[in-house]
């Protein structure tokens, strides 16, 4: 299965691809992506990107909205099923 590449405008919801909180679930909250930027790691922590992803900013139904998100926590809705 591949990688899904994020874009603005994709409905997206958080999932548990970096972080598994034990006894807690993602929220099933859903939310558009407002914004995309490439992440500035430094130089050491350079192996860290591939995991992080870029960073994203969400306008969640909420009308919150969330700066400088983990793309690699986000994953794409179906918007058919």
């Amino acid at each position: 299965m591949g990688e899904t590449v994020l874009k603005v405008g994709d409905l997206v919801r958080q999932c548990d691809k970096i972080v598994k909180m034990k006894g807690r679930t993602p929220s099933p909250a859903l939310g558009v992506v407002v914004e995309i930027e490439d992440a500035k790691f430094p130089d050491h922590l350079r192996a860290w990107q591939k995991f992080i992803g870029r960073t994203v900013t969400v306008l969640w139904q909420s009308g919150r909205m969330t700066e400088n998100m983990a793309e690699n926590s986000l994953e794409v809705v179906d918007e058919e099923g």
